[in-house]
């Protein structure tokens, strides 16, 4: 599950370089919002500009506007941007309606202390995968994934079991984006996303070997909450001595399916009786 780059935005902002007008200028302040994570605190323009590979004038009139709508803060002193309040506000509008990542805690660092591995719940955003949640069990702080982490869709374990578990005709239009995005590996990554697709059809989880990192193995699957389909993907990942693909197979995998299956059942006991009833 590899860490993806911040200049992979450029590549996002390429991707809608044919909308015009405010179309546009939207999707280029979206797109410059995405640079910034946990490991990017304060970013000057010409840092934003080289990630997102845009003249830095345009850039300027962007950052403008943001901090002017709350998106972003400007200092003075550092002559610097970082996040504001406004982007949280998004954030708990985007989870006002059932806590999923509260409710999937405590199962998560349960499972990550049995096991002793990492556990996420992740989220697709473009070309990345969000770590939401994040739970290590002892040990494991040496893998370098925490809240905010952004992980390669195209090559890691969560991201694959997201491919692979996609509806045909969705998984379809991503594999089209994947494409456009990534000609030159395109070759490379087609006969993985076939066996993505393969490996969740039959087991409903995701196993890949030295994703995250050289040494590293990482298993992945779906957790599907009510009213809202193919979004979540929880993943675990351990080095590769610890997790052998003989085991990750036969014993992890059915174990992480009994978590999957303890999340979506948490998730449907929260469920308001007026959800419920609406229910199909």
């Amino acid at each position: 599950m590899p860490l993806s780059s911040p200049g992979s935005v450029h590549h996002e902002i390429a991707h809608l370089e044919g909308d015009s007008g405010p179309v546009r200028v939207l999707s280029r302040g979206l797109a410059i919002l995405r640079i910034f994570c946990p490991r990017n605190d304060w970013l000057s323009n010409h840092e934003i500009a080289t990630a997102a590979q845009l003249p830095r004038p345009t850039v300027s009139r962007l950052l403008a506007s943001l901090a002017q709508a709350g998106y972003l803060e400007y200092s003075r002193d550092r002559g610097q941007y970082r996040l504001g309040p406004a982007v949280l506000t998004l954030g708990y509008a985007a989870l006002s309606s059932i806590d999923v990542f509260e409710l999937a805690r405590p199962l998560m660092q349960e499972f990550a202390r049995r096991e002793q591995l990492l556990v996420v719940l992740t989220t697709r955003d473009a070309m990345s995968m969000v770590c939401h949640e994040v739970c290590h069990g002892a040990n494991m702080l040496t893998l370098r994934v925490g809240v905010g982490s952004r992980l390669s869709l195209c090559d890691s374990a969560v991201g694959r079991a997201l491919i692979g578990a996609l509806p045909t005709t969705q998984r379809d239009a991503l594999l089209l984006e994947i494409r456009h995005h990534e000609p030159d590996r395109w070759s490379e990554l087609a006969p993985t996303f076939a066996d993505a697709v393969d490996q969740m059809q039959r087991k409903q989880f995701y196993t890949s070997v030295g994703t995250l990192e050289q040494g590293v193995n990482g298993m992945g699957t779906m957790v599907d909450v009510p009213g809202v389909s193919n979004t979540y993907v929880l993943g675990v990942a351990a080095p590769a001595f610890r997790l052998e693909p003989e085991f990750m197979q036969s014993e992890l995998g059915p174990r992480l399916y009994a978590l999957k299956r303890a999340i979506e059942a948490r998730l449907a006991t929260s469920r308001s009786p007026e959800e419920t009833d609406a229910a199909p």
